[in-house]
């Protein structure tokens, strides 16, 4: 049994990366600020695998050092230690040109998107390094290849890849294992929201992109010092 951190655990992809890790066996420590869909899911796991996960409730947008510190405590003292961390959490807004992009939204998102990973990596890494743990990074391939009107959301995670870059480069010498995970088009909530128009039935849905992510990340050959990079499409898979 190894111990996961994901944080958006609640829903999407975070939530059917927990539900996978613990029908395999592992302990995961669900993250996320949504309550409801958070326990539901606690509720339906505890129900078929008793004592495999957690919950810790945290707004990243809210959030403050003192709680960050107090996970890092939690996690050493409370679930005893961590063998990866999910940096799954984001929020995504509505397509908005820059000219006309609000300036307490920008603030917003790149504050739970980028800087809120920051004070996540430095309060798992010393668990992470500890255990020869993994980081892996969600990225967006559509950001990437169509970066027009995602804002803040794209420079978020640009910004992500290249801290999980630095974090990997300053620890050549440890045995961390990062990996920058470049997921393609699937269904979500809030892809819905931004295509309106799209069939969902017709996407890979997020259980198949999770058991998609969990097989490459498992087939990798680890390595330290570089951020490793898996890209996810529609239907293949690279490496």
């Amino acid at each position: 049994m190894k111990h996961y951190l994901i944080t958006g655990a609640a829903q999407g992809l975070g939530r059917a990366l927990t539900r996978q890790l613990v029908a395999q066996g592992h302990f995961v420590i669900l993250l996320d600020k949504a309550m409801a869909p958070l326990v539901q899911l606690y509720d339906e796991l505890e129900a078929q695998f008793p004592e495999q996960c957690a919950l810790y409730p945290l707004d990243l947008l809210g959030a403050n050092i003192d709680h960050y510190q107090q996970l890092g405590k939690t996690l050493t003292e409370t679930f005893g230690g961590l063998d990866g961390v999910f940096l799954n959490a984001a929020i995504l807004p509505a397509f908005t040109p820059i000219a006309h992009f609000q300036y307490s939204q920008w603030y917003e998102v790149l504050h739970t998107n980028l800087n809120a990973n920051f004070h996540l990596i430095q309060v798992t890494l010393p668990c992470l390094l500890e255990r020869q743990g993994s980081l892996v990074a969600i990225l967006d391939t559509e950001v990437e290849q169509s970066p027009a009107f995602y804002g803040a959301y794209g420079v978020a995670k640009s910004g992500l890849a290249q801290l999980v870059r630095t974090v990997a480069a300053e620890n050549c010498a440890q045995p961390l294992h990062c990996t920058l995970a470049h997921i393609g088009v699937f269904a979500t909530e809030s892809r819905g929201r931004l295509y309106p128009g799209e069939n969902p039935t017709q996407l890979c849905s997020a259980e198949q992109m999770a058991q998609r992510l969990l097989n490459a990340l498992a087939n990798q050959q680890p390595q330290v010092g570089v951020a490793q990079c898996i890209t996810l499409n529609a239907d293949s898979v690279e490496v």
